[in-house]
């Protein structure tokens, strides 16, 4: 049976967190590690995977003009931005886990085929509500 990397997406502590910051994020600015620090303070990040794709989001922050200004806005907008990312590969994760073991899959399906299954998915919740 398929079995996902545990280390890097079970949940782990907020010290724990911090120490992957620490160690694996030291070449970013300060910026960005602030503003991942943010992320796990306020608790919307629970994995090293989910900090590597909060990280992702900030990259392009890592070229932000010295000069100019971040202020609360830019900063809420970041966070937003961190938590839909990780919102969305929460739900990734949870539908390749359901296809893994409704298919009893040797390995993980193709990207396409869990999109297409978290859209399916999200139709028949549609038709659910209305």
């Amino acid at each position: 049976m398929y079995k996902r990397d545990q280390h890097y997406n079970e949940k782990i502590s907020t010290e724990d967190l911090y120490k992957e910051l620490d160690t694996h994020y030291n070449g970013e600015t300060d910026l960005v590690r602030n503003l991942m620090s943010y992320a796990i303070t306020d608790e919307l990040i629970e994995t090293r995977h989910e900090l590597s794709c909060a990280n992702e989001e900030l990259w392009c922050l890592n070229d932000w003009p010295e000069g100019e200004g971040f202020g609360s806005s830019d900063r809420s907008e970041y966070l937003r931005r961190i938590k839909e990312t990780v919102a969305f590969e929460r739900s990734f994760l949870q539908a390749e886990n359901e296809l893994v073991q409704i298919n009893k899959l040797e390995e993980s399906p193709k990207n396409d085929t869990v999109r297409a299954y978290m859209k399916m998915n999200d139709k028949l919740k549609e038709g659910m509500v209305a």
